[in-house]
């Protein structure tokens, strides 16, 4: 939720605003929309104020807590090298309560957000140096910014690559047409996870689409990958296997479970899930692979040709078990994928089941990524770092002997 702190003026105030843009601030709830906003609102101040400001520079910021209201927001404080700079809008010291005026007006740029014609409408009520047009910029920088991520050159070596589409509807018209969003996340040799492509493209998911895009990967750059996770979707195995030869490749496991309650029954299911939970757990390679044939058996009967995939398939489903134990649970799932296709998907549910256009959508897929990129995924998760030492062993004894 915290937007980045840039001290150069041009960028900050593009990073500012674009969070006013962007209409995607209706998936927080009301505590963090408000303490967005306000974050907004202090740097785009800052911003004005160093450009009128000659020989002063940003300084970072500080976290206070202040009330909104009866409501407690935490908030970043943008700093000058001066210390001369603060925000207007700023409680003074030791006070921390905003005049209901005040928390009616946040309130009201909140609660208009959704759309960028009814943030335009709440912003003239601000008395702010932001103008429709730099609102408009800022939508421009974040389509821009979805463009370039599917161009910029990339690091030759990743530790995994996680791979999953999610389908969505767009508006055309009058009617809604059927679109999906191919998201690859790379898992970098420091430990870090990156949105490496994105991409918006109108009809079902295909298999020549998912080709274009590990392709694209690949002419920018990426060579080495240790483990490629993804689901079972019609071909893609071989088109990973053939692009990343030296690549294990680990079918999800939540995606196989969710398909055995459809070819397995209700029954079946519970079986499946049951006997999949011993195999997650086993500490030996050898033995998990025994446990899978034993499932096999056991659901054999209520679909024979299901069974029959997973038999075919057992070393990329069970891949995840010759990998350190802390690292288990993050390489046996797209999960990392699923980190941004959830937000998009309640910015969905938020615009009605939609996207009211292509540029809509992409907007909004910019603002997820970047609030992953520069939240969470800035630091290395303890199951990562514990095994990152473990993880580059593996990567150096299976890519860089060869050289």
């Amino acid at each position: 939720m915290k937007p980045r702190t840039d001290d150069h003026p041009g960028g900050l105030q593009k990073e500012v605003e674009r969070a006013l843009a962007s209409g995607g601030l209706g998936q927080l709830g009301t505590q963090e929309l408000l303490a967005e906003l306000l974050n907004c609102l202090f740097q785009a101040e800052r911003s004005t104020y160093l450009e009128q400001t000659e020989g002063d520079k940003g300084n970072g910021t500080y976290d206070r807590a202040v009330n909104v209201g009866s409501l407690p927001l935490d908030v970043q404080v943008p700093r000058s090298r001066s210390g001369e700079f603060r925000p207007s809008q700023l409680p003074p010291p030791y006070r921390r309560g905003y005049s209901d005026a005040a928390r009616a007006l946040l309130v009201q740029l909140v609660a208009a957000s959704r759309s960028m014609g009814a943030a335009r409408q709440a912003l003239r009520g601000l008395d702010l140096p932001v103008s429709d047009e730099e609102l408009d910029s800022v939508a421009r920088h974040f389509i821009e910014e979805f463009e370039l991520r599917n161009t910029r050159p990339l690091d030759t070596d990743l530790l995994a690559l996680f791979v999953d589409g999610k389908y969505v509807e767009v508006r055309e018209g009058d009617r809604l047409r059927p679109s999906c969003v191919y998201l690859a996340v790379g898992l970098g040799r420091d430990g870090k996870k990156r949105v490496l492509a994105c991409q918006y493209l109108p009809g079902r998911e295909s298999l020549e689409n998912w080709k274009a895009l590990l392709r694209s990967l690949i002419e920018r750059g990426l060579r080495n990958v240790l483990m490629v996770v993804q689901d079972d979707f019609s071909g893609l195995l071989t088109v990973t296997k053939g692009l990343f030869p030296q690549a294990d490749v680990q079918l999800c496991i939540v995606h196989v479970q969710r398909n055995a309650k459809t070819h397995l029954g209700k029954v079946g299911a519970a079986e499946f899930a049951s006997r999949l939970r011993t195999i997650k757990a086993s500490y030996d390679p050898e033995l998990a692979a025994g446990q899978w044939e034993e499932l096999c058996q056991a659901c054999e009967k209520d679909s024979p040709i299901f069974i029959t995939e997973l038999r075919k398939k057992r070393e990329h489903y069970l891949a995840f078990l010759r990998y350190p134990e802390q690292v288990r649970r993050t390489f046996s799932t797209t999960n990392a994928v699923e980190a941004v296709n959830g937000q998009l998907e309640i910015m969905r549910r938020n615009n009605g089941g939609y996207f009211s256009c292509a540029d809509n959508l992409k907007v909004r897929l910019g603002i997820a990524i970047d609030r992953l990129e520069n939240g969470c995924w800035r630091r290395q998760p303890a199951s990562i770092s514990s095994a990152l030492a473990q993880l580059n062993a593996m990567f150096a004894g299976r890519f860089e002997s060869q050289t």
